[in-house]
């Protein structure tokens, strides 16, 4: 039945940031361990020169959100101050990878200050598409700073599983 998931299949989902984990060396790690090693990091980051104390914008990690239906997944990034024409999304093999940069300006004026802030920094994210992803039916929008992507999913029953004979 196109569509419908097997219990197994519902148990365990899509690994749609493995290739984010791969990148990294602790996936293993206790989750406390790999939250103090980013902790530990963040600190080491701001006391070599991040802006006021705090990460540079080259920390960018949009917010993302999946979700699975019948016929597609839909892609969810959240990406406030960004303009469409600084994301690139491609495809290579089983990799969506959506990249871009943050260009932010501030300006404050009163009578006695004027004050400039900007903050640029790059981003990256990338998912493992499944298998039955039809990447060459993707369709991306981008409206009010969230990009949306809809990645259709292949006809056919998918691989459930098949009942294998026991001889003897």
């Amino acid at each position: 039945m196109a569509g419908k998931q097997s219990r197994g299949s519902r148990l365990m989902p899509w690994n749609w940031f493995r290739h984010e984990q791969e990148e990294g060396t602790e996936q293993d790690a206790h989750p406390i361990l790999r939250l103090q090693r980013e902790m530990d990091r963040l600190f080491e980051h701001s006391l070599q020169g991040g802006s006021k104390g705090w990460p540079d914008m080259s920390l960018l990690k949009p917010n993302l959100d999946i979700s699975e239906r019948d016929e597609s997944y839909v892609i969810s990034v959240e990406i406030p101050g960004v303009s469409k024409d600084d994301i690139q999304l491609t495809q290579q093999g089983d990799q969506l990878v959506i990249q871009g940069e943050k260009k932010q300006e501030h300006e404050e004026k009163t009578d006695k200050l004027h004050r400039i802030e900007r903050s640029y920094g790059h981003f990256q994210r990338v998912l493992a598409l499944p298998a039955d992803a039809d990447s060459g039916a993707i369709k991306a929008d981008f409206k009010d700073g969230v990009l949306t992507v809809t990645v259709p999913r292949k006809a056919g029953d998918g691989d459930n599983g098949r009942s294998i004979g026991i001889n003897g």
